[in-house]
């Protein structure tokens, strides 16, 4: 009996074995496709994912679920958004518990590395409510009510959670988050047990940062009631580096909104716990810092949230008799106080009102005051400040030491500012003071970076802040800038739009050492990706700059107006001197967030040599690489767009350009392929080819230069040009060129004239020629360029056996003499029978005057009759022998004719 029940037992296990594989390979595609199709009927978003398993083998006796790169893509107005990517996803499920009582349960849910990002939009719109609900009626509905779902243990490692709140205008971000929590999610009342870690929480409201990538630690069991909704945290703490921050918080989601009661606290603490959410201060030797002092934090939150409002709430921090140093540093920080309240009771952004009744520091010293005031922060700020004092930046070094940096330097302000922010617009309410700088220095070795203001001077009005002097240098860089800043308040308020106008004047600005430091720092090249132009600048400078060094590049004599607003720098009626040309351009340089960097340009370039455009610009190099070889200059006259690739060279496939260029004093003499074009054609005078001024056009589209049609003139003869060349360095050019036969003793043309000798030696060659051209075909590639050469007629038609083209040459030549001496005979023959018409007309006139006058003098009537018979025969003589000499001339001119013809 016993025997069998183990014999069963095995035969149980051995069935779930080969079914757990069977199912796995079978039905994998099956599985994809009905987790995508049920996930995408059950959200208002996409859902996707890369693979998915199944296995009753990896944790038996339960269902193992694995799906690997899954995501939510949001829809509509969240259509470019990504709700979540977790690259993988655990699900352990007892499947026995379904088999027996139709219930789910998971034991275990398990995210890795994943990434959340949250938004609610303006309108109050969420990108996480994407759950479509089945109607009520439905018989998937009534279905799952008879259904049980049980969570037993749930988790996130290494995970990340972006938070905005557009509407509310604060956002939250955790890095590096470890959660995870366990209870029986079965029952309607039972206590939740979490424990979460994260390694950077930062947070941020209406534009300003409070906390930054503090460390935060919880350890909190959480009573949950889902009959009503209700969750409960009691007696937790919270720590936030070394902040312990004492928390009871009630929360209720009996609908779509959250009724919250939240309130903290962290009374009479140390100083120094507070101290360690100053990230310059908890990253340099916090363990050695020692301070005195005490600090006190209290806040609230309360009321409802939902997608039209938000919970109201508030915080008070206050310090007093503070005091911190370092051991090691002879000054420090006394007499810290601080009474800061913030305070929002209905949870409406624009009732903050940010009270900061008192702050005040020694620093050896020297005091430094400041309050602050502010309401209706987003409709009208109301603003009400001072601040007065000296700091000096070597202490500051002194007293919070940083690895790698030297500061020194002081900085002097005494301002105040009383009145609503659309007031300062319109030059009303109070604003006065100034701010003055002198000699500061800073440099970090690890990045090689050093900045120098050697003196600086601003005074503010309620309308603008007034920069007159701002002299100093940066690495290699030196200027000096003046001018005025316009909403300056906002600006620094909540990084609302700063316009400006400034001159900006420099002998010397080198790019190089910004290039090199972040080389330094990273294993990838300067890219455009660590280039970041801001949103929230609008500038305008009339700028001079002496030279300017980028890369290989010297730019100097820079001139022009530049304009800086909303990510895109703007060029207007900019001039400038480069590789010892002379250039005038119009464009834009722009930078949007998540994109490449692209440029739209105009250029006008005069006098550019060709071996320094070869050396220096990166697209000449690629789609011109004969001008490295080529002597010259030329004018170029062009419209250029395009991305720009990581390392800010152009992008050629991305690249259209537009324009034409003047070819002065072009020669090819270094030439290795035109060389061996000349070996090949074996025409030697090529070596001594000399361009005139050439006019031409081109278009460069698709990674590739194609030019339109052109002729060159030179001292030889004339060359007819067309053709492209690509990114992949392909050349395609057919040139045309007359035969030029005084000047060739050897080749192609000489070839031609042996062949033309023997056919007919007293053939006009001179003449035979002008009527052909030489056919240059250049293919192959610019490393390996390949020439077929031949000899096409005035038509346009090419043979390559040059016997064949000269005997059809003879041809022509022989029947043009043909016709010319036929027609040489006709002409003879005609004037011959002119010479005898008129020789016989002579005679006919001659002898009828002489026999009329014969008659004529014959005195009596015998007489008259005597003279008239010979009178008679003397006519008939004269048209005899007048027909005679017709008849004659009529035979000579047909024997002419005749022998013409037989020729």
């Amino acid at each position: 009996m016993l025997k069998k029940v183990l014999y069963s037992f095995l035969g149980i296990i051995l069935f779930f074995i080969f079914a757990a594989m069977g199912i796995s390979m079978m039905y994998k595609n099956e599985i994809k496709d009905l987790i995508t199709k049920t996930a995408n009927e059950k959200l208002k978003a996409k859902f996707q994912f890369e693979d998915a398993s199944i296995s009753l083998l990896r944790h038996f006796p339960n269902l193992s679920i694995e799906v690997e790169n899954s995501s939510i893509i949001g829809k509509n107005e969240f259509k470019n958004d990504t709700l979540a990517q977790i690259p993988k996803l655990t699900i352990q499920i007892a499947p026995l518990a379904y088999l027996l009582d139709k219930n789910i349960e998971i034991q275990e849910v398990i995210l890795e590395q994943a990434q959340f990002n949250l938004i609610i939009l303006p309108s109050g719109l969420m990108n996480w409510d994407i759950y479509q609900a089945p109607p009520s009626d439905s018989p998937q509905e009534k279905t799952d009510q008879n259904m049980r779902i049980s969570l037993n243990h749930y988790q996130l490692i290494d995970s990340k959670i972006n938070y905005i709140d557009q509407m509310r205008g604060f956002s939250t971000q955790l890095v590096q988050l470890n959660h995870e929590g366990s209870g029986d999610f079965s029952k309607d009342i039972f206590t939740l047990n979490t424990s979460t870690e994260v390694e950077k929480l930062s947070f941020e409201f209406l534009g300003k940062t409070y906390l930054s990538e503090v460390t935060g630690k919880l350890e909190a069991p959480i009573e949950m009631n889902f009959a009503k909704m209700e969750f409960a945290f009691k007696n937790n703490d919270l720590y936030l580096n070394e902040l312990p921050i004492h928390f009871d918080a009630w929360v209720a989601m009996p609908d779509t909104s959250i009724d919250m009661d939240i309130k903290f606290h962290a009374l009479k603490s140390p100083l120094k716990d507070f101290l360690s959410l100053v990230p310059l201060l908890y990253q340099n030797s916090f363990q050695e810092l020692q301070s005195s002092g005490d600090f006190a934090l209290s806040g609230y939150a309360k009321g409802k949230m939902n997608g039209r409002s938000m919970a109201g709430f508030g915080m008070d921090v206050r310090i007093s008799n503070g005091a911190f140093s370092y051991a090691k540093v002879p000054v420090g920080v006394k007499q810290m106080e601080l009474d800061l309240q913030i305070d929002n009771p209905d949870g409406v952004p624009d009732h903050t009102i940010i009270n900061l009744k008192k702050f005040q520091l020694y620093m050896n010293n020297q005091p430094i005051q400041a309050n602050l005031f502010l309401k209706t922060p987003l409709s009208n700020p109301y603003l009400k400040a001072s601040l007065k004092g000296v700091l000096n930046l070597g202490e500051i070094a002194k007293i919070i030491p940083q690895k790698n940096t030297q500061m020194s330097g002081t900085l002097q302000s005494d301002v105040q500012l009383d009145g609503y922010v659309q007031d300062f617009k319109q030059a009303k309410g109070k604003a006065n003071g100034y701010f003055n700088a002198r000699q500061i220095q800073y440099s970090n070795s690890e990045t090689q970076q050093k900045i120098n203001i050697k003196n600086a001077a601003a005074t503010i009005n309620p309308k603008s802040l007034i920069i007159s002097t701002l002299e100093g240098n940066v690495a290699n860089t030196e200027f000096s800038a003046s001018g005025s800043l316009q909403n300056y308040v906002l600006y620094f308020l909540k990084n609302d739009k700063i316009t400006g106008n400034l001159t900006l004047e420099s002998p010397l600005v080198d790019l190089n050492p910004w290039m090199k430091s972040q080389n330094s720092t990273s294993a990838s090249t300067a890219s455009s990706a660590d280039l970041q132009i801001p949103k929230n600048i609008d500038f305008t400078f009339q700028s001079s700059i002496g030279k300017l060094l980028f890369k290989d590049l010297v730019i100097s004599q820079a001139k022009g107006e530049i304009h800086l607003a909303d990510q895109v720098i703007s060029m207007d009626d900019l001039s400038f001197q480069l590789a010892n040309a002379s250039w005038k351009s119009t464009g834009t340089f722009s930078k949007k967030d998540h994109q490449n960097a692209s440029v739209n340009w105009a250029f006008n370039i005069q006098d550019l040599n060709i071996q320094e455009a070869h050396k220096y610009f990166s697209l000449v190099q690629k789609l011109a690489p004969i001008a490295a070889a080529a002597q010259g200059k030329v004018n170029v006259d062009f419209t250029y767009s395009g991305e720009l690739n990581p390392d800010l060279s152009p992008n050629i496939m991305s690249t259209n350009a537009l324009g034409n260029m003047d070819l002065i004093d072009f020669n090819l003499k270094n030439s290795t392929s035109f060389n061996q074009l000349v070996s090949l054609t074996q025409w030697d005078q090529l070596k001594n080819l000399a361009l005139k001024p050439t006019h031409l056009n081109f278009q460069i589209k698709q990674g590739g230069l194609q030019f339109k049609p052109f002729e060159v003139q030179t001292n030889l003869t004339k060359f007819q040009v067309n053709g492209s060349n690509g990114l992949d360095q392909s050349l395609e050019y057919t040139i045309l060129t007359d035969i030029p036969a005084k000047t060739l003793q050897s080749g192609v043309a000489a070839s031609l004239n042996q062949q033309l000798a023997k056919l007919n030696p007293n053939l006009n060659f001179e003449k035979i020629q002008q009527a052909l051209k030489m056919q240059i075909k250049v293919s192959g590639t610019v490393q390996k360029p390949q020439f077929k050469v031949n000899v096409i007629n005035a038509q346009g038609n090419s043979n390559s056996s040059v016997t064949t083209q000269a005997k059809e040459l003879v041809k022509q030549e022989a029947k043009q003499q043909i016709n010319k001496q036929l027609d040489e005979a006709k002409a003879k023959a005609e004037a011959m029978k002119k010479e005898a018409e008129m020789l016989s007309q002579k005679l006919r006139q001659e002898a009828y005057a002489n026999a009329d006058r014969l008659v004529e003098e014959a005195k009596n009537p015998f007489a008259k009759i005597a003279a008239q018979k010979i009178a008679e025969r003397l006519k008939k003589e004269a048209d005899r022998k007048a027909d005679a000499i017709l008849e004659e001339a009529d035979k000579k001119a047909q024997e002419l004719i005749e022998k013409a013809r037989q020729n």
